[in-house]
């Protein structure tokens, strides 16, 4: 795999994990409900200390998985486990095509800038090949206060369609909770798609704010 910027670590394909069946259990456990995993364990009925398990294979210094998801105009989205010992995280990348021209949606971690995507882009960038594994995979970088009505139901059926039981409502109501860092989204002028959430990257006036061609450049690809 090849990412532009990160060139001298050791990237790999990691569409192989997600065959497994910890894989969902872990990355959302790890990227959504790392204080709630009870609610994430208990609806896969998996053992918490089976994720943790897994989860150090995600995070092998040795080894850092890229999931690569291909948007429409030659666009992706690659999704970067960082994992520099001491320094674990997930980056979110938006990309041309082949991990080029990298700019950064969100990132998880210690210092944690997100939410990079609003629900109506969520839904694009899912598209309608394996929308409900595209949409969980993307789900960790997405955060919007203006939720549809219709939101539980599609994040519950995405769930039960990698394996969630009984608990999958539940867990979607976590993971749609509206926490304090979720932002309201709005229209600029020149018609990029910007967030007022704080520590957002797509905040224009916020403290990691990205360049106006930034902005404008991601909104255009998942218009």
């Amino acid at each position: 795999m090849k990412v532009a910027g990160y060139e001298e670590f050791p990237l790999t394909d990691g569409a192989p994990f997600m065959a497994d069946p910890l894989f969902w259990p872990t990355y959302l456990s790890a990227l959504i409900a790392p204080t709630d995993d009870e609610l994430v364990t208990a609806a896969f009925g998996v053992a918490a200390a089976d994720c943790y398990a897994y989860y150090d294979r995600l995070t092998d210094p040795e080894t850092w998985p890229v999931l690569r998801l291909g948007l429409r105009d030659e666009h992706e989205i690659d999704i970067v486990f960082y994992n520099e010992p001491g320094e674990y995280g997930v980056d979110f990348l938006l990309c041309r095509s082949g991990g080029e021209n990298p700019v950064e949606l969100a990132t998880l971690g210690g210092h944690e800038l997100r939410p990079g995507l609003s629900w109506p882009e969520l839904i694009t960038a899912a598209g309608t090949t394996e929308p409900n594994t595209r949409l969980l995979l993307l789900m960790p970088a997405f955060g919007d206060l203006d939720l549809p009505p219709d939101a539980a139901a599609t994040v519950t059926a995405a769930l039960e369609s990698v394996g969630a039981g009984a608990g999958a409502a539940d867990l979607a109501a976590y993971m749609l909770r509206k926490p304090p860092w979720w932002p309201h989204w709005r229209r600029t002028t020149d018609g990029a798609l910007v967030s007022d959430g704080r520590y957002s990257r797509r905040n224009p006036d916020g403290p990691a704010a990205l360049p106006a061609p930034d902005l404008l450049t991601i909104s255009t690809a998942l218009a």
